[in-house]
Parts: C-alpha cells; structure tokens; sequence
C-alpha cells in the first residue's frame, strides 16, 4: 500500500471561512455546526454502507478531484490530480457509525470545506491547474473562471489488512502509513461525484441530483 498523505481539516472554529466538524449525538450525518443549523443542509451526496457489517468512517477526503465548466457533465472533466496518487487532500475527520444498508448525507458546507482544502492542496503543489479559480466557488478578486468540480470521495476507516489487528482505534500515522498493515480507504470501486457548484457567499457546495458513493468492509 502507498504511504497516505493526509491533509486535515480540524475542528477549528471559525465564523466566517471554516465552521467546526460538530454533529449531534443522534444524527447520523456528516455535518458541520453549519449544516446542522440550516433548513435545507443536504449537498445530494451519500456515503452508502453496502457490506454486511456496521462500519465506523473516520473521516471524508477527495481521492480524484477534476473540473468541468459549467454545463459540461463529469464524463469531460479534466484530472486536476487522478485518484492513482493516493493522496487523502481535503480530509475533514469526524467518526459516524454507518450499519450496513444505511445511507449517510454529506451537508453542503461539510462539502465545501472538503474541496476547499483540495483546492489548497492544488494551489500549493499545481498552482496553474485549473487557472484562473482560486476558491471552490471561483469568487476571489482575481478569479477569472468558474468551475464546477468533479470528485472520487474517499472514506478514512482502519481496516486491517494483516492478521491479528483486534482495536477499534485509529494507529497513529507512522503506523497506518507501514506499507501491508492497515488500508485507510474502504472504498473500493470509485464513483464519479458531480458536477459540483460552490457559493463561496454561503461556504456550501452541492450537486443538482442525488448521487451516493457506496463502500463495504
């Protein structure tokens, strides 16, 4: 297994750029303090469970992040970065237990600060690609392109992947990253999410029509 490089988002509170990762004790959602405070918080995007047992998810990542402009479907979109790189950017962390068969919403500002930390990462490593956009919503002063994006969406859980791993707690990164002992991503056949609108006005980012990733264990 390739090292995971991982790129956290943590729950840090901020009032007007990232809220915190908070969600409450029945909700079985992931969802910021923002979402959890609006009417309508659904980005259209599921995590599915389609395995036989319960599965704990740690945390939500772009493993594939691509644009399109607006009013191209997914199947034009242009890699940024091709989920080959094994690259967990945009990781926002916060543990759901998902039972099989259930399907979890992903709320619309939990989405933006999720690809507003690919972004950071595409800035930092490939600042040209794509040109002209800046943040997810493609209004900074010097933007001078919008995009919509096109994403893998991975799923951060510790998954053994060598005899005798018996804990339920995530191992320190040294250890997940050890080539042959833990698989970080339980998702195993990649969907294409999207396209993608942001509003960097409100930090939310939602498909037009529901789409779910599944996983199993």
């Amino acid at each position: 297994m390739k090292t995971l490089r991982f790129f956290l988002l943590f729950t840090l509170v901020a009032q007007s750029f990232v809220t915190t990762a908070l969600a409450k004790p029945s909700s079985l959602e992931f969802m910021t303090s923002q979402d959890l405070s609006a009417s309508n918080a659904n980005s259209n995007i599921n995590l599915q469970n389609s395995g036989n047992t319960a599965a704990t998810v740690y945390g939500l990542y772009v493993r594939q992040f691509s644009y399109v402009t607006p009013g191209q479907s997914c199947s034009a979109a242009v890699p940024i970065y091709p989920s080959s790189t094994n690259v967990t950017v945009g990781s926002v962390l916060m543990p759901i237990a998902i039972n099989p068969g259930r399907s979890v919403a992903i709320g619309q500002n939990y989405l933006y600060n999720m690809i507003l930390q690919a972004e950071y990462y595409v800035y930092t490593t490939i600042p040209s690609s794509p040109p002209g956009c800046a943040l997810p919503g493609c209004t900074w002063g010097s933007d001078t392109t919008t995009y919509n994006w096109c994403i893998y969406l991975g799923a951060l859980a510790p998954v053994s992947t060598s005899p005798g791993y018996t804990s339920n707690v995530p191992p320190s990164t040294d250890a997940a990253s050890s080539t042959g002992i833990y698989d970080y991503n339980v998702v195993s056949n990649f969907i294409t999410i999207g396209p993608i609108s942001c509003n960097d006005q409100t930090l939310t980012c939602s498909a037009a029509s529901p789409q779910t990733q599944p996983f199993s264990l």
